[in-house]
């Protein structure tokens, strides 16, 4: 009986799949190197953001109004400041799409709306005794660190009177935002009860709009016709409503800029408010995707591995190595397609050029058809899977598990009488 004949180096199907796996891990290079590039383009759209937003308006987060008095003591300075002691803001943004190249950045202009009411006591007036507060040298404020004001002038009703809006700030020691618009409503002594105002600020700005909180109410209606925002701050809306044409949102608020209402320098809750977010975030979406590359090339490597366990086929290590390529450059073609066309056309073009490249690829190297759809199948699969896995969010990880179970499970009973010696 004449001895079995001794196989080569990569013929056992042991030394295959220590070459086949060496080849994977070589795919990590091509791999780790598109995720570069992801990250390239993903930080020039953050650089284009930041672009747009130096020349429309940065991320608008609106403090006041507050009533400032500047006080003297010998030769000390200052400013106390009075809050409202409640505030009604109604928020109406108008957003749009503004666009550089291939990057768009959504921007808005807002109407902001502001009622409430000054009313002075005694435990807002300054700790020292010896201060004098200069009423006639007053302001009301309004601001925020990246404030920005539309082309329309902004009013302020105090009392009865209407007030004419000087832009800038003084500079202040204290903790208010260096940006703003004031009026001088000229008093002549603190007022004997409540003073009423009434504040339209037309603003313009990008991504994200907040109101800091007063220190005793705040009640704010805020609408947009934007399909997809995201609430801010430390409390959400008690009452909201999402829909196509846009949302609507209302909080009701207690705390914010100072314990005392005299101080702007106490703790300052987060601004609540609205981000303004992509429908679909083309490079979020796009990352997210390349984390499964790999795992797609190891399962492409497993079919080629079972065609030829189980076909008799013999599969050289280059033409391993072909195939990772191809698979490996789904995520660079995603993000190229992508920044022009969007995620979904993106994601559909990649994935039928994917396939068809490596379809064919499999029937040049196998000969047979079968074995060619069969793999087209495996790819259309794993690509309708990472579809489904990239939209579910908050179910993925649960859904993705269950599928690499049930993967591992069919290897396990398709390989189960192999001969691995």
């Amino acid at each position: 009986m004449e001895p079995e004949p001794k196989r080569g180096l990569l013929e056992g199907p042991t030394a295959k799949l220590v070459a086949v796996g060496l080849v994977l891990m070589a795919m990590l290079i091509p791999h780790l190197m598109i995720g570069g590039v992801i990250e390239e383009r993903e930080e020039r759209h953050r650089a284009v953001q930041r672009e747009i937003g130096a020349g429309w308006g940065g991320p608008q987060v609106l403090m006041g109004p507050v009533l400032a008095v500047p006080w003297s003591a010998d030769a000390r300075r200052g400013y106390f400041f009075i809050q409202p002691e409640r505030l009604d803001a109604t928020v109406e943004l108008a957003p749009q799409l503004r666009r550089r190249g291939l990057y768009e950045v959504p921007v808005f202009t807002a109407m902001a709306r502001l009622e409430g009411s000054f009313n002075v006591t005694d435990a807002m007036m300054p700790q020292d005794i010896a201060a004098v507060p200069h009423w006639q040298d007053a302001r009301v404020i309004a601001g925020g660190q990246a404030f920005r004001l539309a082309g329309q002038a902004p009013s302020l009703r105090l009392g009865d009177a209407m007030l004419p809006a000087e832009e800038g700030l003084p500079r202040w020691d204290g903790c208010m935002p260096s940006r703003g618009v004031m009026w001088q409503p000229r008093l002549a002594a603190a007022p004997d009860g409540p003073v009423s105002f009434a504040v339209t600020l037309p603003l313009r700005g990008s991504e994200r709009f907040g109101l800091m909180p007063g220190p005793v109410r705040t009640n704010l209606a805020m609408s947009a016709a934007w399909p997809t925002p995201s609430f801010i701050g430390d409390d959400l809306p008690e009452q909201s409503s999402v829909e196509e044409a846009g949302f609507s949102a209302n909080w009701s608020l207690v705390g914010g800029w100072g314990a005392a209402r005299n101080t702007l320098c106490g703790r300052q809750s987060p601004a609540a408010g609205v981000e303004l977010l992509e429908a679909v975030p083309t490079y979020r979406m796009v990352n997210r995707a390349s984390k499964y590359a790999m795992l797609f090339l190891a399962l492409s490597f497993v079919t080629y591995t079972l065609f030829e366990l189980l076909a008799g086929l013999r599969i050289h290590i280059v033409q391993y190595a072909m195939l990772g390529c191809s698979v490996v450059m789904f995520p660079l073609l995603l993000l190229a397609i992508g920044e022009p066309l969007g995620f979904a056309a993106a994601y559909a073009a990649a994935t039928l050029l994917v396939m068809a490249q490596a379809s064919l690829f499999t029937a040049a190297v196998t000969g047979r058809r079968i074995l060619a759809a069969a793999f087209a199948g495996v790819l259309a699969a794993l690509f309708g899977f990472l579809y489904v896995v990239l939209s579910l969010e908050a179910y993925a990880l649960l859904v993705g598990t269950l599928a690499l179970f049930t993967v591992l499970s069919v290897v396990m009973a398709l390989t189960r009488r192999v001969r691995w010696g």
